[in-house]
């Protein structure tokens, strides 16, 4: 499979994470995938073509929760993955709304979905539709909305850490209590603070492994203190072991 990541224009620093296009071999679709989900801290709007034809377009919601999907039908995807708390930056509705979700586009958007998908479906290159994808999220960020500009410094700076933050000691960076904080945080980006944290603690070993020997030194050079320690998380965030998780998703 060729998987490329792309990074956002400047204006969407801070607000999209990147965006990504992903290739496989047309024979694999009648092999009927599956895509092993993992818990994500990012929002997931992808569109799935089979040759020029538009298939599908999804948003995957943040989620804490693993599953798997059939992933049939079709042989490119191109998304955008969006920080949680942008959601209510770009969509004028609570992060929560999101949290663990899985529909259309046009289902969150209504007409201006249905209008980004055809937009979409007639564009011809990955380019083009990065730039129309990107001229909707600039005009949305113009507009107003109900995003927390202190929560999304906060989120970015668990991110800067790794995860491995004191969510005590970060509240008081904000001039907050923990639970003003932690209630805060929730709104603003769908998850606990703690909880957003070890996600993203997950996340960045599942990301960087392939630049260490094993991923249990990627887990040890990124937070995590034992080998129990990691794997409870792992489990938890992607429903199998670490060997077996790598095995059955090619990951």
């Amino acid at each position: 499979m060729s998987y490329i990541t792309i990074p956002p224009c400047e204006a969407l620093n801070g607000f999209v994470s990147h965006f990504w296009s992903a290739s496989w071999a047309a024979q694999t679709v009648e092999a009927n995938p599956t895509y092993y989900q993992t818990a994500n801290s990012l929002t997931e709007i992808a569109f799935a073509f089979r040759g020029s034809d538009l298939v599908f377009s999804t948003v995957q919601g943040h989620t804490h929760r693993h599953g798997q999907f059939p992933a049939g039908g079709f042989y490119h995807m191109l998304g955008v993955s969006l920080y949680s708390h942008a959601v209510p930056f770009l969509f004028h509705m609570p992060a929560s709304e999101l949290n663990g979700r899985f529909f259309s586009l046009e289902t969150l958007l209504g007409k201006d979905g249905k209008v980004l998908v055809e937009k979409i479906a007639l564009a011809s290159t990955t380019q083009d539709r990065i730039r129309i994808l990107s001229d909707h999220f600039v005009s949305w960020l113009r507009q107003q909305r109900l995003g927390d500009p202190l929560i999304k410094h906060a989120a970015q700076l668990i991110r800067q850490y790794k995860g491995n933050v004191n969510i005590e000691s970060l509240s008081g960076h904000f001039c907050l209590s923990q639970k003003q904080f932690e209630r805060r945080f929730k709104a603003a980006s769908g998850f606990n603070p703690k909880l957003f944290a070890r996600i993203v603690r997950f996340e960045t070993v599942l990301n960087t492994y392939p630049s260490y020997i094993s991923l249990t030194d990627a887990a040890y050079a990124n937070g995590y203190y034992d080998q129990a320690h990691f794997i409870n998380d792992f489990k938890a965030f992607a429903g199998y072991s670490p060997n077996k998780f790598l095995a059955l998703s090619g990951y």
